[in-house]
């Protein structure tokens, strides 16, 4: 759908936000605005010129189109998350939409959107690329965004609306600001043995060992407050991790 030039006056920016429709699962043209809330769901990216709507305000738009919760994944065989890549996640996920509309569906599998019920994408997603409040799950992450960019582009909406989860930049202005490590920074580099070997971790041996270093390390005052936070969240997901895993 071809993206309309827009201003800067918040009355023209709703206004053509209101301009955007799709398809329900009858086939009925329906208003994106008709469907989300506009003071939570989305928002507008002046520097961009473009609507970011948040991952369930997509789930609202999938549903009345009949676009399946459920959706196929795969992951990349070739990339594997590493401290070295930033713990890069990237999978490939298949959405599925069951609306038949007012025709059959196709004997190609189509459906009232598209000539095609599916529709894979590929989701990618490291410490880099993803909000502060994301970097705990990066590989649910990689998903949320993949099958976000599916259902916008099956409802022809891809073009001018934007999923929030896609990147760093997509944050929400309205979100308070997290303090987690950013890798790169100094306060991270300054632990990245640590880190390293928390990642490392594969048995309850290792566990108790790596943790008594740790809370060594904080006894003696080695941490600053921003890295002893980091290195226990990040302690503590490697135990759940491990524990799941046994």
């Amino acid at each position: 759908m071809e993206r309309k030039k827009t201003t800067k006056t918040k009355e023209t920016t709703i206004a053509v936000l209101e301009d955007y429709k799709f398809l329900d699962k009858y086939g009925n043209e329906v208003r994106v605005v008709d469907v989300i809330d506009k003071t939570k769901d989305c928002w507008f990216l002046r520097n961009k010129s473009l609507w970011i709507l948040t991952h369930a305000g997509v789930e609202k738009l999938a549903k009345i189109a009949g676009i399946s919760s459920n959706y196929d994944v795969e992951e990349s065989q070739t990339i594997i998350p590493t401290y070295q890549n930033e713990l890069e996640h990237i999978v490939r996920v298949t959405m599925k939409c069951n609306a038949k509309g007012k025709k059959p569906i196709t004997e190609l599998g189509g459906c009232v959107h598209s000539d095609e019920n599916t529709l894979t994408v590929t989701g990618e997603a490291n410490r880099i690329n993803t909000p502060n409040r994301g970097r705990g799950y990066l590989r649910k992450m990689a998903e949320k965004r993949a099958w976000d960019i599916a259902v916008l582009k099956h409802l022809g909406l891809y073009s001018a609306i934007f999923s929030e989860d896609e990147a760093e930049e997509f944050k929400n202005p309205n979100e308070e600001k997290d303090s987690t490590l950013m890798p790169g920074s100094k306060e991270f580099e300054a632990i990245a043995e640590e880190i390293n070997l928390i990642l490392s971790i594969l048995t309850k041996t290792e566990l108790k060992e790596t943790g008594k270093i740790i809370k060594t390390n904080i006894a003696e005052g080695k941490y600053s407050e921003k890295q002893e936070a980091y290195l226990r969240s990040l302690f503590k997901k490697q135990v759940a991790a491990i524990n799941t895993d046994l």
